[in-house]
């Protein structure tokens, strides 16, 4: 009746299967998963150069009224830009976490650009080909068995 119980996903930094809990989980990781980390990756420069250009505008302004615009969205864009990173820092360490942070927000901030007209679609494109890397099905058997293990503790949570 002592049955050794074996979860696929394992908590423990030193034995993964998937490598996802190590540091340098690079090699384990499938294509797909690569190139993700790299387009995210992109993306977060992307954001943090916006966010310098924003607050550089902000220096070079004297007009008081649209100084502060400048200054609320060079603060904005570099806490975005440094979530993404997180996402991205999490992706490359293979956990579910940064899959997780990374869909919501290129969803969040893709789907609205992309129906507020042509000006606006490259960025949306952008925003949701890293979402569309994230969910091919080469990622998807990639991170199964960590998605698995988090809905069986959710299950064991509940009353």
């Amino acid at each position: 009746m002592n049955k050794k119980r074996h979860s696929p996903a394992s908590t423990s930094r030193d034995e993964s299967p998937a490598g996802g809990r190590r540091f340098g989980a690079w090699a384990s990781l499938p294509a797909t998963v690569k190139g993700a980390i790299w387009w995210w990756g992109a993306m977060t420069a992307v954001v943090l150069g916006f966010a310098v250009a924003a607050f550089g505008n902000f220096g070079l302004m004297r007009d008081d009224g649209d100084r502060l615009g400048l200054l609320m969205l060079g603060v904005l864009l570099a806490a975005l830009g440094l979530m993404i990173g997180w996402g991205t820092g999490r992706l490359w360490l293979g956990h579910l976490a940064g899959r997780t942070l990374l869909t919501t927000f290129g969803l969040i901030g893709g789907l609205p650009l992309l129906l507020r007209g042509p000006r606006l679609m490259l960025p949306a494109a952008g925003l949701l080909i890293g979402v569309v890397l994230l969910w091919l099905p080469a990622s998807r058997r990639y991170f199964k068995p960590q998605a698995k293990a988090a809905r069986a503790a959710r299950k064991r949570m509940k009353p």
